[in-house]
């Protein structure tokens, strides 16, 4: 069991070399790597923390351009609760370590280390506060679970100089790990794991491409979508070509709903490597081609978008790729667009699954719901007459009757007012 301490995670960037190398220690099943709850909870106050600072220094700073902008009004940025921000930091670590819970025993050991100033505790402004009682509990965690765990060797990686010195840990702290010191090793930063568990390789594009353009790689990246159009509110996509006059028409808008259908590798930017476990894992940021399409104002419009993600993959046969992080999705160049993914549907199969989208979507509106609700009442169990109107306003053809079934099944489903009530 690898285990990081606080100021081990505070340090490490999410976006690192040595982040990646934890989750292909992770991947591959070489290690566990954890971090006490505390600790985690303590990155997570810092994180909200600075954000509440920073967000009022914004909205200092729009009280004042508002004075200075008295034709039109100046909206302050959103407030987002504490705990959305502690939950959006734990939820990122949790890609690099998972959470060691401490005992109740572990906190009241760690209160009286304080209370008498056992190492890792100490006071502070010359003695006036006593201090260390996290610190304390990080390190009885790691302790207990070696303890609980006779067969492992724990990793235990802190920088803080409360806890060693000169890559020793203190004398009362050795005391802790009397009889398991041949399996408790100390690193005192992450450059002794990477050392211990991971070997660089060369790697190039060629090397992730074949990993990369796979059916199960290409559903990753539309699942991760979704993540994406929930950070950013508006993206920014192509509409396809269009001939008008003779003309090659390429239009750029923005889009509120961003659901892309269909995903094509495009190219390899950068990658790395490192053997772990017996096996190869890839670090590395790609550029894909997406395509989606909507109904605007009666008219059918797909779009294409240009995504550059980073991924973790691996030559071993059970690791899945894994979608690290990315950049905002933006507009495809021209040069792009022989390459864009086709939409694999019919123009009939398109245009009846987006009927039956917009008509889910319009079935679940309130106004839609009551209005339902009393066609139900007066039509009783007998949908048959609201049938045949939908009927006299659609085509006899199979799209047509898709949506004809996708109106009649809601109407079916809706409850009864009680008491007869609207």
């Amino acid at each position: 069991m690898i285990i990081l301490d606080a100021n081990i995670i505070k340090g490490t960037s999410l976006r690192g070399p040595v982040a990646d190398v934890l989750r292909a220690i992770r991947a591959a099943g070489v290690e566990r790597v954890a971090t006490p709850w505390i600790a985690v909870e303590e990155i997570a106050a810092q994180q909200a923390l600075s954000y509440a600072e920073k967000h009022q220094a914004a909205m200092d700073a729009v009280d004042a351009l508002r004075k200075a902008t008295s034709w039109e009004h100046v909206n302050h940025p959103k407030r987002w609760p504490a705990e959305h921000v502690r939950r959006h930091w734990r939820e990122r670590y949790s890609s690099i370590t998972e959470v060691l819970e401490t005992s109740h025993t572990a906190y009241q050991q760690a209160m009286f280390r304080e209370t008498n100033q056992i190492a890792p505790c100490k006071t502070v402004n010359s003695g006036t506060y006593k201090t260390g009682a996290r610190d304390a509990a990080i390190w009885l965690t790691a302790v207990e679970y070696a303890r609980a765990h006779e067969d492992e060797t724990v990793y235990f990686v802190s920088n803080d100089s409360d806890m060693s010195e000169d890559g020793k840990f203190l004398p009362e702290m050795q005391k802790d790990i009397t009889g398991m010191e041949h399996r408790f090793r100390l690193f005192t930063s992450l450059d002794g794991v990477v050392t211990q568990f991971a070997t660089e390789v060369e790697a190039s594009t060629e090397d992730v491409r074949e990993l990369l353009d796979t059916e199960e790689g290409h559903a990753t990246v539309l699942a991760a979508t979704r993540t994406a159009a929930r950070r950013y509110r508006i993206i920014s996509g192509t509409p396809m070509p269009s001939v008008v006059n003779g003309e090659t028409r390429m239009l750029h808008g923005g889009a509120l709903n961003w659901s892309p259908t269909v995903v094509a590798l495009d190219k390899v930017l950068e990658v790395s490597g490192r053997e772990v476990g017996g096996h190869h894992y890839f670090t590395a940021w790609v550029r894909w081609l997406l395509r989606d399409d909507r109904v605007i104002r009666g008219e059918v419009v797909e779009r294409a978008y240009a995504w550059e993600t980073r991924v973790l993959l691996s030559t071993a046969a059970d690791q899945a790729m894994t979608v690290l992080d990315f950049r905002r999705p933006g507009p495809i160049s021209a040069e792009d667009v022989p390459n864009a993914p086709a939409l694999p549907e019919t123009t009939e199969e398109r245009l009846t699954r987006m009927g039956r989208a917009h008509l889910a979507a319009l079935m679940n509106t309130p106004a839609m719901q009551v209005t339902l609700a009393r066609i139900s009442d007066q039509l009783g169990p007998d949908l048959s007459p609201l049938e045949d109107a939908i009927r006299s306003v659609l085509d006899n053809n199979p799209a047509s009757r898709e949506l004809n079934d996708q109106i009649a099944e809601p109407v079916r489903d809706l409850p009864k007012e009680p008491d007869g009530r609207e």
